[in-house]
């Protein structure tokens, strides 16, 4: 779908074929997250490609198509998982992403509601969300 718009926009004719309905399988698969937490290295330039993308589409779109910065908490159990987190801080910086590690014993601040007690929490506020539905 996102090609097709592109080219279009370049004036390219284009024709969209879909087996089901348009834009409405891969994006139903993910619950349309944009995410860049927990990513492979090596994923994270397309994904920071693709939220540029994804905004630069809501901003030229004369409907509002869901667009939603809501970011994404993941929350440590033990300290084997903090330990992964604290892996991926050195990926995060790397790619210059707006990721935090939270202590165990300001998880609520994130993640509002937690009854019980974590080791901690990685967050990520910049993460992105798109309407699967539209």
């Amino acid at each position: 779908m996102c090609t097709a718009i592109f080219l279009a926009n370049r004036d390219v004719q284009v024709t969209l074929l879909e087996k089901g309905r348009i834009a409405a399988e891969e994006s139903s698969r993910n619950w349309g997250w944009i995410r860049k937490q927990g990513r492979d290295a090596d994923e994270l330039p397309i994904v920071i490609e693709a939220c540029r993308l994804w905004q630069q589409l809501a901003d030229e779109c004369l409907e509002d198509i869901g667009l939603r910065q809501t970011g994404v908490t993941y929350v440590a159990r033990t300290a084997k998982d903090m330990a992964a987190f604290e892996d991926f801080m050195k990926i995060a910086a790397a790619h210059d992403l707006d990721t935090r590690l939270v202590d165990g014993n300001d998880v609520s601040s994130v993640a509002s509601g937690m009854s019980r007690r974590f080791s901690g929490a990685m967050t990520t506020p910049g993460v992105m969300l798109v309407s699967a539905k539209l």
